[in-house]
């Protein structure tokens, strides 16, 4: 779990990894150094934590690559301290692993509108194929895990992209397994990398980079109706597969009855 200047966020994040209670659990937090109280959070829950620290880094991917650098688990992921994980998420993807020994198990996930009377929004995984890489945002952080087997270092210096240059590099040829079951959330706020205008040009920049490493998405009409008509297919025919534990997860976060945006599970 990486984290900066999220004090108004950590706890919840925190406590939503350790109530999991899975048994065999390595819980690795690294604070960018906050000057804003979360190092008086993380410290209250330091004794169920396999390491934890506060001290600065060369921001997010580098406290991630620090992370998974200690690590030592055989299955691997992270959670953004803003975001969460749903109940029963890390024994559904251990399971995955067991059954047919997959490369990279990754799910579902649910946005939260912080800002906008926390509604919820249903966010379903894609159909993948290797072309598809090209064009992001096809795998939610916190909704995928992946063998240490596989693991390969994030390009630490991006600045908010760090994940999708990722997949381009960890995915291709890799055996993966769709989990049809929210597993995060991503809470959307005012300060979210992905949501924040002051974050834009970095974004734009990190673009800029990766496609001169890994080259510019297709332009090909063929190719773009092929991926959008491929993945309407694929979340018509998964949207309502496994509903029951679907509904069953959203029941065990004792939230009120959520306002949806958009089609709910």
């Amino acid at each position: 779990m990486p984290s900066y200047q999220q004090a108004a966020f950590v706890e919840e994040g925190l406590r939503s990894v350790l109530l999991q209670n899975y048994p065999n659990l390595e819980f690795i937090l690294n604070d960018g150094g906050s000057a804003d109280g979360s190092a008086d959070i993380i410290a209250r829950y330091a004794p169920f934590l396999t390491h934890s620290q506060s001290a600065r880094d060369r921001g997010q991917g580098d406290a991630i690559n620090q992370g998974f650098d200690r690590a030592t688990g055989d299955i691997m992921g992270w959670l953004n301290s803003d975001d969460l994980y749903l109940p029963g998420t890390l024994f559904a993807v251990a399971r995955e692993f067991l059954r047919g020994a997959p490369d990279i198990v990754y799910g579902d996930a649910l946005n939260f509108f912080e800002e906008n009377g926390r509604a919820l929004q249903y966010w379903q995984g894609y159909w993948m194929s290797r072309g598809f890489l090209q064009f992001g945002g096809l795998f939610s952080s916190h909704a995928i895990f992946w063998r240490r087997s596989i693991h390969v270092r994030l390009w630490d210096e991006l600045n908010c992209n760090v994940d999708g240059e990722l997949w381009q590099r960890l995915v291709p040829g890799r055996r993966l397994r769709y989990l049809p079951l929210p597993l995060g959330v991503c809470r959307i706020h005012g300060d979210t990398k992905s949501n924040a205008e002051q974050w834009r040009q970095k974004w734009r920049e990190d673009d800029e980079r990766i496609w001169a490493r890994h080259g510019r998405p297709t332009q090909s009409r063929v190719f773009r109706r092929w991926f959008a008509w491929s993945q309407r297919a694929f979340k018509w025919c998964t949207l309502r597969r496994n509903r029951p534990a679907k509904l069953a997860v959203l029941a065990a976060c004792a939230w009120p009855p959520p306002r949806w945006r958009g089609t709910p599970p």
